[in-house]
């Protein structure tokens, strides 16, 4: 997964969620009960749950629960604004396979990787690419089996069931920053609070 898959789903994230806001149902230490939604309609909602050592994520999109330290506000915090999918799948109950599914546009980005590598590119290398490969590449096996096929003007692949072609899922990436927009904005609730309880002092 590259960096343009990520900064793409930031901006679809940015944009569904743009009216998007924070109610705290619960929030007892460690155990938490944040909803996050449009107050107009509840498209793309979510909710936030903690309890000591996980985090679940649930609503209008596929559901998570993150299993790592006894708060895991401070587990996702720790990259600062930054999404991780790489390390945080490894903290989901299904760990990072349950976050990663067969990408067609990783395949293709897997064997054009392999193309660059070439000391020599044949004419006619990228129409023969698009015929016999591009084009059969909608599912998994069938992306296998055209790989293994491929052969122009000896350009060939090589231990191509050995490949990985998952990527992460468009809903974990998206879990992901909704996780990092809920616990800023339950942060910068809390800071707000504070500072308003310090002003009501000051004044007293």
């Amino acid at each position: 997964m590259g960096s343009r898959t990520l900064a793409e789903m930031a901006e679809r994230f940015a944009k569904e969620t743009a009216e998007h806001e924070l109610t705290i149902l619960h929030n007892d230490g460690i155990y938490r009960h944040l909803r996050c939604k449009n107050p107009r309609h509840g498209m793309y909602w979510f909710d936030l749950v903690t309890w000591p050592g996980s985090l679940a994520i649930r609503g209008d999109v596929d559901g998570y629960i993150f299993t790592r330290t006894t708060d895991m506000f401070e587990f996702f915090r720790s990259d600062g604004a930054r999404v991780n999918p790489h390390y945080w799948s490894e903290k989901t109950e299904g760990g990072r396979r349950a976050c990663r599914s067969y990408s067609e546009d990783y395949a293709k980005a897997r064997v054009l990787g392999e193309i660059r590598d070439l000391e020599e590119r044949p004419p006619g290398l990228f129409l023969a690419l698009q015929r016999d490969l591009f084009d059969h590449l909608h599912f998994e096996d069938e992306a296998h089996e055209a790989l293994e096929r491929f052969d122009y003007q000896g350009v060939r692949f090589y231990d191509v069931w050995e490949w990985d072609l998952h990527d992460y899922d468009w809903s974990f990436l998206w879990a992901c920053h909704a996780i990092v927009w809920g616990i800023a904005q339950y942060d910068a609730s809390k800071a707000a609070a504070g500072a308003e309880r310090e002003a009501v002092t000051s004044h007293a």
